[in-house]
């Protein structure tokens, strides 16, 4: 009998739950590995949501951009025309122009093209737009904080805007220079950084307001002038 309660004494002793001190490391250690996995869930998310940001942005540029290339390309295109110009720039200022061009599979008929800043939405941020046949602005690209336009002659030399009827005639190169946003604002972001144009003047300051923005250069040749 003596050696049974010594038994069930030793049985006692060893199944004992956990101590106070115990049980307080055991969360406390707890606490920080689910405190690491939220951070880093947390992380995670905002990293994808930024990617998904700056992928829109870059979309939004470069369509915008590969549109304007194309018009610029064709600017002044007249197959029929005898003594030049007879289609081209109609206006060149920098932050807006207007081209013509014949229509490639109507020849008889004129294309008018224009680019200007406009706010598509009324929500205070510009966007830039394109006018066919005066049909109205239809936006390109959106969010825009700049759009800079400079204009060269065949001998790389910088034309002043807005230009004359007669500069006009001088184009040869049109360099493009746009800075957008992104849609929402990045907590993570303070201070956006300044951008220039392709000739290295700056188009846009250093920013406080926790967007992300980026610049799209183009430099393209007005390939029916020369």
């Amino acid at each position: 009998m003596k050696s049974r309660n010594m038994e069930y004494r030793s049985f006692l002793l060893n199944s004992r739950g956990f101590s106070l001190v115990e049980l307080v490391v055991v969360l406390v250690i707890s606490m920080f590995i689910i405190g690491a996995v939220i951070f880093t869930s947390k992380s995670q998310e905002h990293n994808l949501s930024v990617q998904d940001r700056i992928v829109e942005l870059q979309d939004n540029l470069r369509a915008g951009i590969a549109i304007m290339e194309k018009d610029l390309r064709m600017a002044g295109y007249d197959p029929e025309c005898i003594s030049p110009p007879c289609t081209g720039f109609i206006t060149a200022n920098s932050n807006s122009l207007s081209i013509t061009m014949k229509d490639p599979l109507v020849s008889s008929t004129t294309n008018t093209v224009s680019y200007a800043l406009y706010d598509y939405q009324s929500d205070g941020d510009l966007d830039l737009g394109r006018d066919f046949n005066g049909s109205g602005l239809q936006p390109v690209i959106m969010n825009v904080d700049a759009f800079d336009l400079i204009y060269l002659d065949k001998n790389g030399n910088v034309l002043s805007s807005p230009l004359s009827t007669t500069d006009m005639r001088k184009i040869r190169v049109v360099e493009i220079a746009v800075v957008a946003h992104t849609e929402q604002k990045d907590p993570s972001i303070t201070t956006s950084p300044a951008f220039v144009n392709l000739q290295g003047t700056q188009i846009f300051a250093p920013q406080h307001d926790g967007f992300r923005r980026q610049v799209v250069h183009s430099r393209v040749l007005c390939r029916n002038n020369f």
